[in-house]
Order: structure tokens, then C-alpha cells, then sequence
């Protein structure tokens, strides 16, 4: 069965946040992730439908309070899988799979990097966003507690390769 099948199979059957996480994403929606974030203790969510694939179903990011989201993208979620990229990039000890967007002059970016081996690695997951007139970064970094929901590199077979912003030519495929 291949990968992609997988991950829709995963994704349709419904990836289920702990009874205690917080997320920004509604009942009837799967957080496929969810971070708070370390610098100020905002929420970092994204959001599907159940049924998401490459050609069904929707995906949001948001970013903010569970009072007040602050910022969703994108607005319509009409065809939204093809307003996303991810990036990966896979070596010995050290993996990395990134989701990103641009919005109004600014890359967002979530990324999670593990190193040191699936096993016994340490793996950090942030939000990086970048302004594209002045071109400085922000991290914000998620905090590894009970609200911490990662099932990105799932997303592989829903959003396409982000080929403007690979990590190393020829890393997502």
C-alpha cells in the first residue's frame, strides 16, 4: 500500500487529540497539529476535515487563543491543500518535515526536526515566520506538554512539494 494511501487512510479514520490537549481546531475537525508556543503561550493549530486528501476536504492553519484566533489561513478553504508546500529532508539521525504558506509579505513556516534517531532523538517543533520586504525571521518555539498534537509529516499526500522553498535541492519529491 502505498504512502499516500496510508496517510488518507490515517487521516480519514481520524487522528484524535487527548481528552486534556488544547487546540484551536473545532469538534467536528481533526488537528493533525497543535502547539502552544513557548514565547506566548498562543496556539499553533492545523486544522482538517475528516475526509482530507489531495483533492477533498479542507485544511486551516490558526494561530492565537482558544477565545480568540487571531489569524486563519486561508480564508476560503475551498481547494486550501494546494495553498500549503511541505519540505523534508531525511539523513542518518536527523529528520526534518516542514508545512508552510505565504500570506500578506510573510512566509509561515512549521517545522519539526528530530535528531538523533527515531528512538532516542530529541525532536523540537517551532513556527518560524518570516518577513519577505525586510527578510528576518521569527521562532517561536512549541512547548513539548500535554497540548502538543504532531501528526504533519502525515500531510505529505494531501499538500504538495515546496519546491521554491526545498531544504536541499531535490528533498521532497
Amino acid at each position: 500500500m502505498s504512502m499516500r494511501k496510508i496517510a488518507v487512510i490515517f487521516l480519514t479514520v481520524g487522528i484524535t487529540p487527548v481528552a486534556h490537549a488544547s487546540t484551536l481546531c473545532h469538534a467536528d475537525e481533526v488537528a493533525v497539529f497543535s502547539c502552544q508556543l513557548k514565547e506566548n503561550k498562543k496556539f499553533v493549530s492545523v486544522c482538517t476535515s475528516r475526509n482530507i486528501s489531495d483533492k477533498t476536504g479542507f485544511m486551516q492553519y490558526r494561530y492565537g487563543t482558544e477565545k480568540n484566533v487571531e489569524l486563519s489561513y486561508p480564508d476560503d478553504k475551498l481547494d486550501s491543500q494546494s495553498k500549503f508546500g511541505y519540505d523534508s529532508y531525511d539523513r542518518p539521525d536527523l529528520s526534518t518535515f516542514i508545512l508552510g504558506f505565504d500570506n500578506s509579505n510573510y512566509r509561515y513556516e512549521i517545522s519539526e526536526t528530530t535528531e538523533g534517531g527515531a528512538d532516542d532523538g530529541v525532536t523540537a517543533r517551532a513556527l518560524l515566520v518570516t518577513s519577505e520586504v525586510t527578510k528576518h525571521t521569527i521562532t517561536l518555539n512549541c512547548l513539548n506538554n500535554q497540548n502538543l498534537i504532531s501528526h504533519i509529516s502525515t500531510l505529505e499526500a494531501v499538500v504538495p512539494c515546496d519546491k521554491e522553498h526545498e531544504i536541499v535541492d531535490g528533498s521532497c519529491n
